[in-house]
């Protein structure tokens, strides 16, 4: 599933560029990489701990409705993306200078060394539970354990390289045009993620439909085809949307694009 990947591809990297302005601010600095390590560590523990108990999780609630649940999880995993997308434009131009000045202030001896692994910990934590809301919300859709698998070492492995190769000075121009796009791809997908979710309300009967289907695609452009796919991935396309599902779609996505360009100015 190429929308698993291209998030996590962008959470991962997230982290990826934390850890390295941290490690280059701090390189002069013996033993460093233990605290680094060992937050990294941590981080990734305290996530995977949070993906096993989310099954635990979901069975506590499933008295309150398979369907009302599943569309809680993909609202749930709508709003996350959304507000990482308008946080990361928000703060992106302070959040290097404010890691650089921790680092000078462990390097000065002004802030203990440990702060290097509170602060790791707390950014994998935060990204990782992203992560484990949104794959968790395609795993109860019903997509095969294999394809999220694959999606997550794809969007792994891509994000580590990506800052690995930023860190080491390359791709210096490329990065601000990759976060335009890749904010406004996410914009998208957390829109049709919120359409998704309206949908199992639908079926729950906790919303109205206003028209199932509101219109009908299907004869113009299947979800089925190639380009149909392509635009569901990217775009959030349904053939058959309800007219609620076209409600959260457009107001989900004039909300965040409105909230990006206000973030942009700030």
């Amino acid at each position: 599933m190429l929308q698993i990947a291209i998030v996590v591809f962008r959470e991962i990297l997230e982290v990826a560029l934390i850890i390295g302005i941290l490690t280059a601010a701090t390189k002069e600095i013996p033993g460093r990489t233990k605290w680094i390590l060992s937050g990294l560590g941590l981080g990734i523990i305290a996530s995977l701990a949070l993906a096993f108990s989310t099954d635990k999780i979901s069975e506590s609630l499933e008295g309150m409705g398979q369907e009302f649940f599943n569309g809680l999880i993909l609202l749930a995993a709508a709003f996350m993306i959304g507000w990482t997308v308008l946080w990361m434009q928000k703060h992106a131009r302070s959040l290097s200078s404010e890691l650089k000045r921790l680092g000078n202030s462990v390097r000065e001896g002004r802030k203990p060394l440990y702060i290097l692994t509170v602060v790791i910990l707390l950014s994998v934590l935060r990204e990782g539970a992203e992560i484990v809301l949104f794959t968790y919300s395609y795993y109860i859709s019903g997509t095969a354990i294999f394809e999220i698998i694959f999606s997550l070492i794809c969007g792994i492995i891509a994000g580590i390289a990506l800052g690995c190769a930023l860190y080491f000075g390359m791709l210096k121009a490329f990065g601000k045009y990759f976060f335009i796009i890749t904010s406004w791809l996410l914009i998208f997908l957390a829109s049709g993620i919120a359409a998704s979710g309206i949908g199992f309300w639908i079926n729950a009967a906790i919303v109205p439909a206003l028209g199932n289907p509101a219109i009908d695609l299907s004869e113009i452009l299947s979800q089925q085809s190639l380009f149909g796919k392509f635009l569901h991935i990217f775009f959030g396309y349904i053939d058959q949307p309800a007219g609620a599902q076209l409600i959260a779609y457009f107001t989900s996505l004039t909300i965040l694009a409105i909230s990006l360009k206000i973030a942009k100015k700030l």
